[in-house]
């Protein structure tokens, strides 16, 4: 009997920790009777796998978009519209073609998982990919006390190989709108990303707080990741003409690298505008479905934005909706102006940078109807021939009226005229041409609005540090680097272990003269208060670069722009406040133009010190610069990059070694092995058995 009841004893142990492993076919992404308001635990499962677009299940048959549905490919007259629970089933992308994606629980993107502040996420993650490795990066997630589960490959972890599991652990901090997706190679264009929205402990912030979650993504039809990186490096081409694509820009002329989009989405579905149509004076599209939130008249609604995108910014907007109220960037409430000369920051639109989130709220007090909210790209398409136009779309649907497909809304800027120009928020530069009769309002005229500003700790820094993040190469675009420095990842978690490191830079091949690729990182000291200066300065300029800080928010202290054309909008010089030092066309190694500026005297022109705002990926504008500071008060290896994939990919990174006394030797899981518990519990059961034996 003692046997019988050991037995049972250990099999109940080793196998407890799995039972409720559900598969997407039976079973939801999150255990149930976890992630509810009051629960300790928000325990979920993602299964990554490979799918193809515009492909039903069972069957598996081809399918075709038209007029906003779906139809089988043999259906060549259209007459039998697939049903919504079908439709359903098929990941249509922009209806174009039929293409490789990556999936999580066979959703693409994958499913949104909502949680709340102080919860333990635990989150197992299972790689049923037949040949790529992946990892999951908790994009806005501080990670404090727990830097391994960064999700980082290399940085923080080793990769999970095909078939293998990995338990993500870690507390939901910070609030916000946040999002998870691949952080190894370019697998996050491929659609492996989804939501992660953290609902506040305070319950005074800007409501309602439950919304509609929008996630971006720019969109290709040719290339699959590998390809398009190759792309960026070599250029791209039109394989039926046999010509070649050149870079757009944006209106000030900075660039864009080389990956042509075709198209964009939201929440995995858009639709593919062809040209124009016969008679020149709108653009026709595919009829694919798209994504569509019903809204209540005069009711007053939360929209997150979150940017998956791989490279293009986005201008986001709702048809015949003027006035958008941004409530949050990066999880963190805005607002403009300070006490009581705070306000609302109203705006009729803003520009959302890859790896940025945007928190909106719209009063639906229009004749109801279907709206669309739309999400254009930035881009430059005036002199594109065939015209081209890329936009993301959406429906928005009045409740108690009937759907209606929409096509592209007319470009009627009527609202916006030279007496009362239209605000854009975030712009990437300041001026608009002034015939488009916009107003950019750049970031760092937010406020924080945050209960718990912290901004007091940081009014003096202990030390500055500058990092350029540039294209300084031959060619004028490659490689990607920090400081000149091209980041080559270690072979080992440089968080556990960074003994093993073999591609260190060196002196000889670093320096203000020079281009190098090595693993490259700073030290930061625990506790003290670091003041960044982001550039984007010298001979590879001309790009502006999202850059993302893991494992810490940062207040955004100041934003340093070129000087422009106010009436063209075109980019002319690059800023003066800072001088190059050694090789200027590198700007390896930078200073303050004015030697008398110092952050002990906070006497930096435009410094915002009374309630900055807080943030975790910021612009940088081309030739231009973002004075960033933060506490280094979180142990850990954290990645510091350009949130466009090629470019990060090109080496376009670093690491801040933060506090490294306090967590080489602490805790930090050395390996992605096997859960050693269930191995402990195995010997001590085999002991027991052989005692009593």
């Amino acid at each position: 009997m003692t046997r019988l009841f050991v037995l049972l004893f250990c099999f109940i142990v080793t196998t407890s920790s799995e039972e409720w492993w559900l598969s997407p076919q039976n079973g939801p992404t999150c255990k149930i009777n976890t992630c509810r308001e009051k629960d300790a635990t928000c325990e979920c499962s993602l299964t990554i796998d490979h799918k193809v677009t515009m492909m039903t299940k069972n069957p598996p048959m081809l399918v075709r978009p038209y007029n906003g549905s779906l139809y089988l490919y043999n259906d060549t007259n259209y007459r039998f519209p697939l049903p919504d629970e079908k439709i359903a089933e098929v990941i249509t992308a922009d209806g174009y073609g039929s293409r490789l994606v990556i999936t999580i629980n066979e959703r693409f993107p994958g499913p949104t998982i909502e949680a709340h502040e102080d919860q333990t996420m635990i989150i197992h993650v299972r790689n049923l990919m037949h040949t790529d490795s992946t990892t999951i990066h908790w994009h806005g997630m501080h990670q404090k006390g727990t830097p391994e589960f960064d999700g980082v490959a290399f940085i923080s972890q080793p990769p999970i190989l095909p078939g293998g599991t990995f338990t993500y652990r870690f507390k939901a901090q910070p609030h916000g709108t946040n999002f998870y997706h691949a952080h190894i190679g370019d697998q996050r264009s491929m659609g492996l990303y989804g939501g992660l929205i953290i609902y506040p402990r305070y319950k005074f912030y800007s409501q309602p707080q439950v919304g509609f979650t929008v996630i971006l993504q720019d969109w290709n039809h040719d290339d699959e990741p590998e390809t398009l990186y190759q792309r960026m490096l070599n250029g791209v081409y039109d394989l039926k003409s046999y010509t070649l694509i050149e870079p757009t820009s944006s209106v000030d002329g900075a660039n864009f690298s080389r990956f042509h989009i075709h198209s964009a989405l939201i929440n995995g579905k858009g639709r593919f505008y062809t040209g124009h149509n016969n008679i020149g004076s709108s653009f026709t599209h595919n009829g694919a479905p798209l994504e569509t939130f019903r809204v209540k008249r005069s009711g007053n609604s939360r929209f997150r934005v979150i940017s998956a995108a791989t490279l293009y910014p986005f201008r986001v907007y709702v048809q015949n909706h003027h006035r958008l109220i941004i409530r949050a960037s990066d999880g963190f409430e805005i607002l403009r102006g300070v006490g009581k000369n705070s306000e609302d920051l109203v705006v009729e639109s803003f520009i959302i940078h890859p790896g940025e989130r945007m928190d909106f709220t719209v009063n639906f007090d229009s004749d109801p109807g279907t709206y669309l909210l739309v999400a254009e790209s930035i881009e430059d398409l005036s002199k594109k021939t065939p015209p081209e136009y890329h936009a993301a779309e959406a429906l928005i649907l009045y409740e108690g009226t009937p759907l209606v497909y929409p096509n592209k809304p007319a470009d009627d800027q009527s609202h916006c005229t030279s007496r009362a120009p239209c605000p854009v928020f975030n712009c990437p530069y300041l001026f608009y041409p002034k015939n488009k009769n916009r107003e950019c309002l750049t970031f760092d005229k937010a406020n924080s609005n945050e209960y718990e500003s912290k901004f007091q700790e940081i009014q003096t820094a202990d030390e500055t540090l500058f990092f350029n993040f540039a294209f300084p190469g031959q060619p004028g675009n490659t490689p990607g680097s920090v400081n000149g420095h091209q980041f080559i990842p270690p072979v080992y978690p440089i968080l556990t272990d960074e003994e093993k490191l073999t591609t260190k830079c060196s002196k000889n091949d670093c320096s203000e003269d020079k281009i190098c690729s090595c693993t490259y990182n700073v030290e930061l000291q625990s506790n003290r208060v670091y003041q960044f200066v982001l550039t984007n300065l010298g001979k590879g300029k001309g790009w502006s670069h999202p850059v993302h800080l893991h494992g810490h928010y940062f207040y955004v202290m100041k934003m340093g722009f070129g000087t422009y054309n106010e009436t063209s909008g075109k980019f002319l010089l690059s800023s003066d406040d800072i001088a190059c030092l050694g090789n200027k066309s590198y700007c390896n190694v930078a200073s303050w133009a004015n030697s008398n500026w110092t952050t002990t005297e906070n006497n930096i022109p435009g410094l915002q010190l009374e309630y900055p705002p807080e943030k975790d990926t910021i612009i940088v504008p081309t030739g231009g610069y973002v004075i960033i500071r933060f506490k280094a008060n979180n142990p850990g290896a954290w990645f510091f990059h350009c949130h466009i994939d090629l470019h990060n990919t090109n080496g376009m990174g670093m690491v801040v070694l933060e506090s490294k006394d306090k967590w080489r030797y602490n805790g930090v899981n050395k390996t992605n092995g096997p859960n050693y518990s269930i191995v402990t519990s195995l010997i001590l059961c085999m002991v027991i058995l052989f005692l009593d034996w």
